[in-house]
């Protein structure tokens, strides 16, 4: 296409440039297919931030379970002849299964279909006191 063509790339929806397409946002207008809304749910559980607390509190409450039990007599009594490295470890799993188990128990789950797409889109706020 020469300069004196008429007929210009904005003229002609055929021959739209790439930056012209993104501005009108076809691909973002477009609704999730169910496979891609699954799809989607499933990537948003295995980086569920309940799970990445728990791991961390259960990896940390083994350490110090394990230096609770192997460690000296000395720094087991230390703190007031409590073992403290163990009953923090034991509180910290305790803490990283109950995460885990939320996580498993309730996972993010794709909007429902006739939901999609409804509601306010406002943010809604506290009443103020």
């Amino acid at each position: 296409m020469s300069t004196d063509d008429p007929q210009t790339s904005a003229d002609d929806p055929q021959r739209s440039t790439g930056a012209e397409a993104a501005n009108r946002g076809d691909a973002e207008s477009r609704p999730l297919s169910d496979e891609e809304e699954i799809e989607a749910a499933r990537t948003a559980n295995r980086f569920d931030i309940r799970r990445l607390i728990g791991g961390l509190f259960v990896l940390y409450g083994v350490i110090l379970v394990i230096v609770g039990i192997v460690g000296s007599h000395a720094v087991k009594t230390k703190a007031a002849g409590i073992n403290i490295n163990l009953w923090t470890g034991l509180g910290m799993l305790i803490f990283g299964a109950l995460m885990i188990f939320w996580a498993l128990a309730r996972p993010v789950a794709p909007e429902p279909p006739e939901t999609r797409g409804q509601g306010s889109g406002r943010i809604r706020r506290a009443p103020a006191t």
